[in-house]
């Protein structure tokens, strides 16, 4: 296995997707949504904060989903649509590595979306907890000259965006840590969202290594909503469902992956529990659960892609 290659293969699928206007229109919607729970949250009583950061990250979640979802089943079947496929697969190349490759571009892609919405939902959170009004203007313009002065002066522009959304992720988590705001929480709820990227863009790429992007979308789709639901399903004391029902569904909790362990409840993030122990400890084995998963789903897709024929 080359580095090289997988990283080139990486870099060129970064490169194809950071150039979609619908992952743009993506991430205006995504942050519209954002500026929007600041009214929301003034809406509610004595309950602002709460949710603004609750409705942030639910949104950032169900976005990052969607952009997951979305390159996952449209790139590689662009890569067989356009015939660069078969230019590049008769290079000295496995086909794995091009998968991998595939796979690193699409994940830097969202992480880099989940950092950008981030930054603004960190941003949305320290104007709603009354920060500094010199650091809430500063820092946002800060950053965007930064940004241009990086733009001008870079002779790789790839590289720009995703170092400055980490650069604007810390300073926006740095204004949001001089109020009282749970920091903490927020940013493990970030990588939470990006653990449950690794196993949607995995299982995305599984299905788009041998059908349409149309049902790879639904499949994929499918695949979130029941591991969102399976394993509550099957928690749920009811009479309503049948003994098969529950065994199904028992099955299907499983095999599929659990995605509830990306989207704790408030308590989990912030206190030791009974159940889950301290917060750091669930986020490092969510997020190692969110790695075997991803590794084992995409070594099956891999078994799958090198059987295909593109004769």
């Amino acid at each position: 296995m080359s580095v090289a290659r997988i990283y080139a293969i990486a870099l060129n699928t970064y490169r194809e997707a950071v150039r979609d206007r619908v992952l743009f229109g993506v991430l205006v919607l995504a942050a519209g949504v954002l500026a929007l729970t600041l009214a929301l949250g003034e809406l509610s009583l004595d309950q602002q904060m709460r949710v603004v950061t609750d409705l942030g990250m639910a949104s950032i979640s169900l976005f990052s989903v969607v952009v997951a979802i979305f390159l996952g089943s449209s790139l590689l079947y662009k890569e067989i649509e356009r015939k660069t496929l078969y230019v590049i697969l008769p290079k000295p190349i496995a086909r794995f590595e091009f998968l991998l490759g595939k796979y690193f571009g699409i994940v830097a892609t969202c992480a880099v979306f989940i950092a950008i919405m981030g930054a603004l939902q960190l941003l949305v959170t320290a104007i709603q907890a009354d920060a500094s009004t010199a650091l809430v203007i500063g820092v946002p313009v800060a950053l965007a000259v930064l940004l241009g002065i990086a733009f001008f002066f870079a002779k790789d522009r790839t590289v720009v965006v995703p170092i400055w959304s980490l650069v604007a992720l810390g300073a926006t988590a740095w204004v949001c840590s001089t109020v009282d705001v749970e920091v903490y929480r927020l940013l493990a709820s970030l990588l939470l969202g990006l653990g449950e990227v690794l196993i949607l863009t995995a299982v995305a790429l599984l299905f788009s290594s041998f059908s349409t992007p149309f049902l790879t979308g639904a499949f994929t789709f499918g695949v979130w909503l029941v591991g969102r639901a399976a394993h509550d399903m099957v928690a749920m004391e009811t009479r309503v469902l049948s003994p098969a029902m529950k065994n199904l569904l028992r099955w299907l909790a499983e095999v599929l992956p659990n995605f509830n362990l990306f989207v704790p409840g408030r308590n989990t993030l912030v206190s030791k529990s009974v159940e889950y122990g301290e917060p750091l400890t669930y986020v490092a084995t969510s997020m190692g659960y969110a790695v075997l998963y991803a590794a084992a789903v995409l070594v099956l897709a891999s078994l799958i892609f090198r059987r295909r024929d593109f004769l």
